[in-house]
């Protein structure tokens, strides 16, 4: 096994969180496919990445056979866990009304598709057990260690108010601090049950019965006839052919068709980090997340993202989120240590102008969760790859393929320097900031960051933009036995790790 930003070998797992890319290692140790392993480290990030995802959100796959086939999309499909509405929303009488929704709060919870987006690419895919898939997060479950990264997360936590959340999920209402040990038994309890009587303990069986319970008691909409309706939705990935490259991605309700967009509006050379590159995609970016806003919107920040690479060339990324560094909405269904996303809160408005955000019972809510798998149209070489960061997902993934796409090392393609345009000030701006003034934020490394504007924007210096990239690139290198490998790198932003069989 070897550790570093970027590895090399015939398979590995990259993800946000040291434990979780060893959980992912194990389930190929033991005989499992990329799918197997980018599963058994998202569960564990459930538990590890806890206020970022979780069984109470949202998760999509995209999975690629042996690098992806140029001639045919079959070689790359996507597996949606995507939430939705409640059949009766709290208060959805349709009817606009000041200030709604809020933002945070039971009423903004919404109907996870997590554990059944994971079910599908499991059945599809899988080798190994679906209890075996659960181990590393249940360990992880009876203590592990917050790091660094996660200690901020936390600390937003506490600073949005959500201290209810963290009574529930820790047994304290102070966010823990770097170095702390925690343990999240209810969530420990919960996942063991899945794992043994599967998802359908979920939706259907003793946990419906609690999550509907708390809901009941504690201004949620969610029903019984709500989680027995979700299933997951299996399709082609949508494939977009550039003069050098072919670019697969999660198709709506995504927002990942924008990222072909963006590179088909770029030269194939150009510098990311550059002003012409910068200049041809930034207007475009706001065009098309407000038209996406207008079809239907969405607005996380909390997502984690793990990428893993079998022997036999199978490719898989797994994108789940909470939709917020705060527990999603701040509650935890009591007794069940399953914190809920507001996406119901954060994708929708009562805007007239805005009909795709307008509440509709039952629907499948816009996301921003997005995935890219990337073939050059001439020589070998391939990418699968994805990103937290919510309106900006699509606008990294831009970037990072642009990276692929001029050759650049795997792992300058995860820790280059990155930018993105967003309304209001406030790095997740859309819908809420559609019609406000939008700017352009620049790490360090970016050519244009000391100008005033771009575009037309003006430039606001940030520090760290944030994010977890995680990524494998592979076909064109192989081992002294001749055996095919690649490249594992994960964003050093997320303090996460990219390790490989050897």
């Amino acid at each position: 096994m070897k550790i570093a930003g970027s590895v090399t070998g015939p398979a590995g797992v990259a993800s946000g969180h040291r434990l979780a890319t060893e959980a992912g290692i194990e389930a190929l140790r033991a005989g499992g496919t990329a799918v197997d392993a980018a599963l058994a480290a998202a569960f564990t990030q459930w538990v590890v990445n806890a206020p970022q995802s979780g069984p109470g959100g949202e998760m999509v796959a995209l999975v690629a056979g042996a690098g992806g086939d140029d001639a045919t999309d079959s070689g790359v499909q996507v597996y949606g866990g995507w939430s939705r509405a409640p059949l009766a929303p709290a208060g959805g009488d349709g009817a606009a009304r000041e200030g709604w929704p809020p933002t945070s709060g039971p009423v903004n919870a919404v109907v996870p598709g997590s554990l059944r987006g994971a079910e599908a690419a499991w059945r599809a895919h899988g080798r190994l057990d679906w209890t075996d898939l659960f181990s590393g997060a249940l360990t992880a479950a009876t203590g592990h260690t917050v790091t660094p990264r996660m200690a901020e997360v936390y600390e937003k936590v506490e600073n949005r108010g959500h201290v209810v959340a963290l009574q529930r999920m820790l047994g304290s209402e102070r966010a823990p601090k770097a170095g702390a040990t925690i343990r999240l038994p209810d969530l420990a309890a919960t996942l063991e049950t899945v794992a043994w009587q599967g998802p359908d303990a979920f939706y259907r069986g003793m946990l419906a019965d609690r999550l509907v319970e708390a809901a009941e008691a504690e201004g949620a909409a969610l029903r019984h006839n709500d989680l027995a309706a979700v299933e997951a939705t299996v399709e082609p990935a949508l494939r977009f052919d550039l003069d050098d490259i072919v670019v697969w991605v999660t198709g709506v309700p995504s927002q990942a068709p924008i990222t072909p967009a963006l590179l088909a509006a770029a030269p194939p050379g150009a510098d990311p980090a550059s002003r012409d590159f910068a200049e041809a995609v930034a207007p475009l970016t706001e065009q098309q997340l407000t038209e996406f806003c207008i079809r239907g919107p969405a607005r996380p920040a909390g997502t984690a993202v793990a990428t893993a690479l079998d022997t036999g060339g199978l490719s898989a990324t797994v994108v789940h989120s909470l939709a917020g560094v705060q527990f999603g909405t701040g509650w935890v269904a009591g007794g069940t240590g399953v914190a809920f996303s507001n996406r119901v809160g954060t994708a929708l408005s009562d805007r007239a102008d805005l009909p795709g955000c307008n509440l509709r019972g039952g629907a499948v809510l816009p996301h921003t969760l997005s995935a890219a798998h990337v073939r050059r149209r001439s020589g070998p070489g391939w990418m699968t790859v994805a990103t937290p960061g919510g309106d900006r997902q699509v606008q990294w993934l831009a970037q990072a393929i642009q990276r692929f796409r001029r050759g650049e090392a795997t792992a300058d393609i995860a820790a280059g320097s990155r930018w993105f345009v967003c309304p209001t000030g406030d790095r997740f701006g859309v819908p809420a900031g559609i019609g406000e003034p939008w700017y352009a934020f620049a790490e360090p490394g970016i050519a244009w960051r000391d100008d005033s504007h771009l575009a037309g924007y003006e430039v606001r210096h940030t520090s760290n933009v944030g994010g977890g990239l995680q990524l494998v690139v592979g076909g064109d290198a192989t081992n002294r036995s001749g055996q095919s490998v690649a490249e594992l790198a994960s964003d050093p932003r997320s303090g996460g790790a990219a390790l490989t069989l050897v």
